[in-house]
């Protein structure tokens, strides 16, 4: 799920200072004016843009749907099928004119779902442009056990790849709506949340954070069953959603688990095939609980709404919660 990190983050504050600029192209910078979304209790997960239409797309956990949002902060609804619970992840496939969300239930949502909280595995895809629902995938019978789906990813021949972060289990759905265990393995287990936040590179593999102990994993789209761990001196713990930047640059947003708060955006560079990493920048973004960004013309946006307030809560106070998110640049990308 993504709940973004701070105590990592404070104590690499130095780093932060001293690696203000990026040789590849990602320079840390807050100073931009934030975008508060015009409609409270959302609660949003993840972020995408559509550049056609020139809108941000956001995912409300808490309503279990799907809004657009221009840029003077203005929410209209995109994506409501009552099929959905919390909405988590999203992917935008602009090529196709697809809309992928991930849905899943946490006993958060004012749409509770027939099974009941960490039973529900679900994917619904839409028509980009209207919202309308064009198919739904059960997962759930994939893989037994508690589930929580999480982050998603589609590849350039439309497949998409989604991370449960209560089963070490990542699956994949094709351009048809056919679903099929991916990768299965018990390195992808641990407390609470694990696997999160996932992006397909390009040169046909996975990158895929785990939240609960923070590493990184690369996963060959060919072959799976050959992944490994990134190797790099840092682990990321409480991260949540992953940004790619070209081939070399990956944007990481961490927030935190029970026993680490990072609240922090970290800047990572491999100069080969991401067999290995750098961290190159922190940024840390403060007691917010950031959890995904997105590239926007040429800027880096980060989403948080304190989500963790909503999950945390007891179930009569969550409909009192009524905080409106907010959309804030952390960084400018050349490419």
């Amino acid at each position: 799920m993504t709940i973004s990190r701070h105590t990592a983050a404070l104590g690499l504050l130095g780093l932060s200072s001293l690696c203000c600029s990026h040789p590849h192209g990602v320079t840390f910078d807050t100073s931009g004016p934030s975008l508060t979304v015009h409609r409270p209790a959302l609660y949003p997960e993840t972020i995408e843009y559509n550049q056609r239409d020139d809108k941000f797309l956001i995912s409300s956990f808490r309503e279990g749907a799907i809004y657009e949002v221009d840029r003077a902060g203005s929410a209209t609804l995109l994506v409501d099928d009552p099929r959905l619970c919390s909405v988590l992840g999203i992917a935008a496939d602009a090529a196709r004119g697809r809309l992928w969300a991930v849905n899943s239930d946490m006993g958060a949502s004012i749409k509770p779902s027939g099974v009941g909280p960490k039973k529900l595995a679900g994917v619904g895809i839409y028509d980009l442009s209207t919202g309308k629902p064009l198919n739904y995938v059960d997962l759930a019978p994939l893989a037994a056990g508690p589930h929580l789906m999480n982050g998603i990813a589609v590849d350039s021949a439309g497949n998409g790849y989604v991370t449960d972060s209560f089963s070490p289990t990542i699956y994949k759905i094709d351009a048809r709506g056919n679903a099929t265990v991916f990768l299965k393995d018990e390195q992808f287990a641990g407390e609470a949340i694990n696997l999160n936040g996932l992006v397909v590179h390009p040169d046909g593999y996975l990158l895929v954070i785990k939240k609960s102990d923070g590493a990184l994993f690369k996963v060959p789209l060919a072959r799976p069953a050959q992944f490994s761990k990134v190797s790099i001196s840092e682990r990321f713990v409480g991260g949540d959603g992953v940004t790619l930047i070209g081939r070399k640059d990956l944007v990481l947003i961490a927030n935190r688990t029970p026993a680490t708060a990072s609240n922090a955006a970290y800047s990572l560079t491999s100069d080969d095939g991401w067999a290995s990493a750098k961290l190159s920048a922190v940024q840390p973004l403060g007691d917010v609980y950031p959890t995904t960004a997105v590239l926007r013309d040429g800027t880096l946006y980060v989403l948080h709404s304190k989500l963790n307030e909503l999950i945390q809560s007891p179930a009569e106070q969550k409909g009192q919660l009524r905080m409106e998110a907010t959309i804030r640049p952390i960084a400018r990308v050349t490419q």
